[in-house]
């Protein structure tokens, strides 16, 4: 197929300011609320309205750092808002091409705004709404009608699985109690999330920070591990539910990295280990190929050149995010992750239920994860938004959200067949439409 060449008429922005249910703890810190900017795209024959979850903390917790929260979400707000002044006006024949366009100027501007040099995931981040509403555009104007050819041809032989269910990846953060992880291993889960590198209250100075933090690891696991080994699961080759240990670049060393594994062995959890994400800050070029487990790239990986060098530091798997990082990105690295023999796998970012239902069409198409029986996709929406069951109510008409059971998600007989409705209008057109709310809407 050649793609039709597609102008970009008019632009339109909003947000939500959407509250979680409990403080979110990752990163040492801790949000309260995410908020979503929404996008409107207009190529003159049709429109597209496209969410996107922003995460400061977790894109560039440096900028998080350094603003008050609100004040974070406007500034990643603003480079969404930048890019819609960009494409105003423009035409495009594939979305990737018009991303690849937007991010060096993008990052000079959020470079600016924010008064740093910010991570190249907060512009992605930035821009995940509007890279949707282009492959939304993208579909309607070459009439596609399913995920299925929307996948361009360098990552067709990569994305071929069809899973009648996917497992369920639940997230323990850091305030999750045994109670509920209790119940979370008794549902049939076969990969438990689990945050690691809390900044623990009282600390003072750097090596006092690193030690408590390394304690509390080594106990948060052992607790865990107690309660989780009481039970199996099916989802997994050996019957034990794995874990996935997200560090998100809090390890300073890789002794003190190497400290944690060795109390794992001690604790007989090593062979659980699925996979450990981001041990070290992104600047930390550290090999961990001789370590026993397999370490992920997550917010250090958001380019075809960062997976490559990732890989040659020993990573053996790569987070997958069209929900974080962009579907035009994501698509590219599961083609580079796989051909070379790693691992992927689709992870969240509390991202609403719109949002989780792209990554779940991702997810069902990739190949499992080492020791697991089928795909699997993190979801934690639904464990940390105070309104998800009204963020339902956005999906497009035909599609409905069904939460996890038994620790996976069934798949409908005709899923794959009606993925083609994400492409279509949704609650979230109604934003721009009708009498004034209150919400403010830029018109570009």
């Amino acid at each position: 197929m050649i793609p039709k060449t597609i102008p970009i008429r008019s632009a339109a922005l909003t947000y939500l300011r959407e509250p979680l249910s409990a403080p979110f703890g990752f990163k040492g810190r801790y949000l309260e609320e995410l908020w979503q900017t929404v996008v409107l795209l207009d190529s003159g024959n049709f429109t597209a309205a496209a969410p996107c979850v922003e995460s400061v903390l977790w894109s560039d917790a440096k900028v998080f750092g350094e603003h008050p929260p609100a004040e974070s979400s406007a500034l990643m707000m603003s480079v969404t808002e930048q890019a819609l002044r960009l494409l105003k006006g423009s035409s495009f024949r594939t979305p990737d091409e018009a991303i690849d366009g937007l991010v060096p100027e993008l990052k000079t501007y959020a470079d600016r705004i924010c008064g740093r040099n910010v991570a190249l995931t907060f512009v992605l981040n930035a821009l995940v709404g509007v890279d949707l509403a282009l492959w939304m555009l993208y579909a309607q104007e070459n009439g596609l009608r399913s995920f299925d050819e929307l996948i361009p041809e360098s990552a067709k032989s990569v994305m071929r699985e069809r899973y009648p269910e996917i497992a369920h990846i639940p997230l323990l953060s850091y305030a999750v109690g045994p109670e509920e992880i209790g119940r979370l291993a008794s549902s049939g889960t076969g990969l438990l999330k689990i945050k690691i590198g809390k900044a623990v209250p009282g600390a003072s100075g750097h090596e006092d920070d690193m030690r408590s933090m390394l304690e509390w690891d080594k106990q948060r696991i052992a607790e865990i591990h107690e309660i989780v080994s009481q039970h199996s699961t099916d989802l997994t080759e050996d019957g034990k539910i794995l874990y996935y240990l997200d560090a998100n670049g809090r390890y300073d060393s890789l002794s003190r990295l190497e400290a944690l594994l060795d109390a794992c062995d001690r604790m007989h959890v090593l062979d659980r280990i699925a996979l450990l994400e981001e041990p070290f800050p992104e600047e930390a070029e550290i090999d961990v190929g001789h370590l026993p487990v397999c370490v992920n790239a997550d917010e250090s990986a958001h380019s075809l050149e960062d997976v490559e060098k990732r890989m040659q530091m020993g990573y053996g798997a790569v987070a997958l995010k069209p929900i974080a990082k962009t579907l035009s990105v994501s698509f590219r690295m599961a083609s580079a992750v796989l051909h070379a023999g790693g691992q992927c796998l689709c992870a969240d970012l509390t991202v609403n239920p719109w949002l989780a239902e792209w990554n779940m069409q991702f997810a069902s198409r990739i190949r499992p994860v080492r020791g697991m029986r089928t795909g699997c996709v993190e979801v934690n929406g639904n464990q940390n938004y105070a309104n998800w069951e009204r963020m339902k109510t956005m999906l497009p008409a035909g599609l409905t959200w069904e939460d996890e059971k038994n620790g996976r998600f069934v798949l409908p007989r005709d899923y794959y067949e009606k993925s083609g409705l994400l492409f279509g209008r949704n609650g979230y057109d109604a934003l721009f439409e009708g009498k004034p709310s209150g919400r403010p809407v830029v018109r570009i």
